[in-house]
């Protein structure tokens, strides 16, 4: 599904601040996998999702998406194909517009737009069914708007419109790091329904190591721009938190886990 080959990205080039993030870094994701991604901070994660959707262009390398190269293609043109959740809740939707709305235009993602009204209203009652399976009480709110909803109901329903218009790579940077620790198992809970019921190949940053283990069949594990474990099903089965943080020191053995602290 996604092939990356030879990957290079290096901020502030030929400064004192100069910052070569990677270094021809090469993965391959299968279809239907779901991988979670750890690392320390600095490690690459988030810009390595951001250089996949396009919001940062690679210096040099390739980006194949089920066989596409993509990587000299606007995000726009990207997003037609890739679905992404990010950290802050309020980036997934357009908080003046109501929860219908929204929805709508996550519907129409991608499709031809012509001099017609934005909501179908024959699509609605199919929304509001699609909305009542978060369990989060938004069927009886289609009308309010977005910026009334809480930090969890705002990732759960961008969750929800992120898969809509059935992409073929879901991108999750770290989409429960701002929520409370309950509202955060109860997104995970949604993640892990919408994953399964879509069958979207899915890449989730996570400094929640519980997360790490126990979602998705395989785990990278990163440091400074480089994957230093791919851990598949059988061998993840069998990890637990003091595993998998020996795992990244063993590892990193020059480096030790300089902060651990953010694995916790």
């Amino acid at each position: 599904m996604l092939k990356v080959k030879q990957l290079s990205k290096v901020f502030n080039q030929n400064t004192i601040n100069e910052n070569r993030v990677f270094d021809n870094l090469s993965l391959e994701v299968k279809q239907g996998d779901f991988i979670s991604i750890i690392g320390s901070n600095g490690a690459g994660k988030s810009t390595l999702l951001n250089m996949i959707s396009g919001t940062l262009q690679a210096d040099s390398g390739s980006i194949l998406l089920d066989g596409t190269e993509v990587i000299n293609k606007p995000e726009y043109a990207r997003a037609r194909s890739i679905g992404r959740v990010f950290q802050n809740p309020s980036m997934g939707v357009a908080p003046n517009m109501s929860i219908l709305e929204n929805i709508s235009l996550a519907d129409n993602k991608g499709k031809r737009f012509g001099l017609s009204f934005g909501i179908n209203n024959k699509r609605i009652e199919y929304y509001r069914e699609m909305v009542s399976e978060l369990h989060l009480g938004l069927e009886d709110k289609l009308h309010n708007k977005a910026s009334l909803l809480s930090g969890g109901q705002r990732q759960a329903l961008t969750l929800l419109m992120s898969v809509m218009s059935k992409p073929k790579l879901l991108l999750l940077d770290e989409h429960t790091a701002a929520l409370d620790p309950k509202t955060s198992e109860k997104i995970m809970d949604i993640t892990r329904k919408i994953v399964k019921d879509s069958g979207i190949t899915t890449m989730m940053v996570t400094h929640n190591l519980k997360h790490a283990i126990d979602n998705g069949n395989r785990l990278f594990m990163m440091h400074r721009g480089k994957i230093l474990v791919d851990v598949n099903c059988e061998e993840k089965e069998k990890l637990d938190t003091n595993k998998l943080l020996g795992l990244f020191e063993k590892a990193n053995v020059e480096d030790g886990l300089s902060d651990r602290t953010l694995f916790g």
